[in-house]
């Protein structure tokens, strides 16, 4: 089987002059390019560099050999240029999508200096999670992990979740209030099977039932202006209400004893190298949390 190194051992060969300069420039010792440059003429059956005391020049076959190296090693170049160029494609879920990944994906971007290498996808945290194991995301931002033999799962950051509720809403002056205080008033979102869910219940366990669940809106936006209108309580990232509660339009509650935090979750697939731009926005977001 050809083996493009002993190609490129080959043209730093000929185009160095001997073996001694194609070493250093391929960062390698003398012996190696002797064994890689054996190598390829035992592969095309024909000597391909003649050696003597003052250069290495290529043979009659070396000669005829010497434009299609070039030509396979340049195409190898644009096949790899062709998979680096390709836009990384993040899927985030929900939250994660609205109000944290967009300022990411912006400062990774400025920090390859590669504007639009991002192409990012907002979706649910089902939806992100299958994305990724069916190949369609190279990286998933969610708010829960499922064990996948494909899928490499990294905790990423705890985000606080805090109570919500409208200005004029009994509760809105406290800044603190009992657990079961949440039993008391219609709960907007958090149902079974979510992120905010499962949160609530890791805080309540059993108890969680109790919770009057009463409207799935499918959105954070759509949440907030639920609570605002007062039509119940909800739970929610801080962050995603920061303006609101700065502007007044919200008010933001803690429960007694029971601070409640979300981990959210990086994933990409499990063989991805080392030196991918997955791994590489991966490393990007666990920096900037």
């Amino acid at each position: 089987m050809l083996n493009l190194a002993q190609v490129q051992t080959f043209l730093a060969v000929i185009d160095e002059g001997g073996i001694q300069s194609a070493a250093e420039r391929l960062a390698c010792s003398q012996p190696a390019v002797s064994q890689q440059l054996r190598k390829l003429e035992e592969f095309v059956g024909v000597p391909l560099v003649v050696r003597n005391r003052s250069r290495a020049v290529p043979t009659r076959d070396g000669e005829l050999f010497l434009p299609k190296a070039r030509s396979l090693v340049a195409a190898a170049e644009r096949a790899r240029a062709l998979v680096a160029d390709r836009r990384l494609v993040v899927h985030a879920s929900g939250n994660v999508g609205v109000y944290l990944a967009p300022r990411l994906v912006a400062a990774f971007e400025r920090d390859l200096e590669r504007a639009g290498a991002v192409e990012l996808v907002i979706t649910t945290n089902r939806q992100a999670v299958d994305a990724l194991a069916s190949g369609e995301a190279d990286v998933a931002l969610t708010e829960w992990s499922e064990e996948h033999p494909a899928v490499e799962w990294q905790g990423w950051r705890r985000e606080k979740l805090v109570v919500i509720a409208a200005p004029d809403h009994p509760l809105a002056k406290a800044r603190c209030i009992p657990r079961q205080a949440l039993f008391d008033h219609p709960v907007i979102g958090g149902e079974p099977g979510t992120g905010t869910g499962r949160a609530l219940a890791g805080v309540f366990g059993p108890s969680a039932d109790r919770l009057r669940v009463a409207r799935q809106l499918g959105s954070t936006a759509a949440v907030k202006e639920a609570v605002k209108a007062g039509l119940g309580l909800s739970v929610v990232f801080a962050y995603a209400v920061a303006e609101e509660v700065k502007a007044g339009t919200l008010a933001m509650l803690e429960l007694e004893e029971a601070d409640i935090f979300k981990t959210l979750f990086i994933g990409l697939g499990r063989e991805s190298p080392q030196s991918s731009m997955a791994r590489r926005f991966a490393a990007f977001c666990a920096a900037a949390a």
